[in-house]
């Protein structure tokens, strides 16, 4: 049955760990103008979704654990809070990076809009070529509107998503074993059920005189 229990807390780290790589590509698009935007915020939002109920699951698994406060603790329970860790704090941080890039995109076109005139095709054409755009340039400016208002409540929600995911973290630190909370970053890295000793390969500095020679 403990076996059991550890191979499911595996496996939702695991998962947690894919979506955050997967939530981590569709932010690197935003911006691209070869995407259509409204889907790569609808598919943003599902993965974000998702991802946010898995990092609540296995936050749930490995807080239900009742190890010694202090004293040894089983290596495959150290490295599941340390990979648990990393993941949300890289999730929050890729949060952070798509409200920032939605943010400044939607700034971009409303100072477009607002210092809007009469300008000549050719410069328009020259204008959407450099710069990333949230909508289709076609589109009237009710459609644009209402792209603005959903682009608003997507940052909202990623936000609101965010600080769940702030608060899930501190909570993590909180029901981390005594062990594992008075480890610094690099320390946490070098729980090991034995110590391990790493063994340089030898250099012939002279090597390269011979061959000189």
């Amino acid at each position: 049955m403990g076996l059991d229990s550890g191979s499911q807390r595996l496996k939702l780290v695991q998962e947690f760990n894919t979506q955050v790589a997967l939530y981590r590509e569709l932010v690197i698009s935003i911006g691209d103008v070869s995407v259509s935007c409204p889907s790569l915020r609808a598919e943003m939002h599902k993965t974000r979704t998702k991802g946010c109920e898995m990092a609540r699951q296995a936050h749930q698994k490995l807080a239900a654990i009742s190890g010694p406060e202090d004293g040894e603790i089983h290596p495959e329970i150290c490295r599941l809070y340390i990979q648990l860790q990393c993941c949300l704090e890289m999730y929050t941080t890729e949060m952070l990076k798509s409200i920032c890039l939605l943010g400044s995109l939607q700034f971009h076109r409303k100072g477009k809009e607002a210092s809007g005139g009469a300008k000549s095709l050719d410069s328009k054409i020259e204008e959407n070529a450099e710069a990333p755009a949230l909508e289709d340039s076609s589109s009237s400016p009710l459609d644009s509107q209402q792209q603005s208002w959903q682009v608003s409540t997507d940052i909202e929600n990623t936000e609101r998503d965010m600080r769940e995911m702030k608060n899930l973290l501190s909570k993590l630190r909180e029901t981390m074993p005594l062990p594992l909370k008075n480890q610094d970053d690099s320390s946490l890295l070098n729980l090991t059920p034995y110590p391990m000793v790493r063994r340089r390969k030898r250099r012939f500095f002279g090597l390269c005189c011979l061959v000189s020679s």
